[in-house]
């Protein structure tokens, strides 16, 4: 059963406007120099600013969902992934009738992000080590022609010395 969006504004109701959640997600990992949960970003994407009240109940009601059933299912684990699509949060967000492969789209969009960013930081990495190897490759071998010159220079001077 399809359900016109309009019939059920609640259920598609959020604060970022035309940002997506994947660029929401992206600007909220610079602030803690860590990747935010998926918790941090629904808040972001779902909260008023200045009173910190969810926007609706039903954003209320699938956050705490999500942050339950985050608790029972990794409650013996140290660390919590930073999102688990398998909680029912996601096939239960959207109006009445979503599917949940149409709750994906922010799995879709995350997964893209997050090879933007390692591509990113190989690449970054890569010429890292790229350049701290030619440095070193470069100071060695200045190293050794100053070595080799002041050899030459001191056998000279001993040499002139001797005679």
């Amino acid at each position: 059963m399809i359900v016109n969006r309009v019939a059920n504004p609640e259920a598609n109701m959020h604060t970022s406007g035309s940002i997506s959640f994947a660029t929401h997600h992206s600007r909220l990992e610079k602030e803690p120099k860590r990747p935010p949960t998926f918790q941090e970003v629904f808040d972001k994407t779902h909260k008023k600013k200045r009173t910190d009240q969810y926007i609706s109940d039903r954003a209320r009601e699938v956050a705490e969902s999500y942050s339950q059933q985050m608790t029972e299912k990794y409650a013996e684990e140290e660390k919590q992934p930073q999102l688990d699509p398998e909680t029912s949060a996601f096939t239960t967000a959207g109006a009445p009738g979503t599917s949940p492969s149409e709750m994906m789209g922010f799995i879709r969009d995350e997964i893209s992000g997050l090879e933007s960013r390692l591509a990113k930081t190989m690449e970054s990495r890569l010429a890292q080590t790229m350049e701290s190897r030619l440095v070193h490759m470069i100071q060695t071998q200045v190293s050794d022609a100053i070595q080799a010159q002041l050899s030459q220079a001191l056998s000279q001077v001993v040499s002139q010395a001797l005679s």
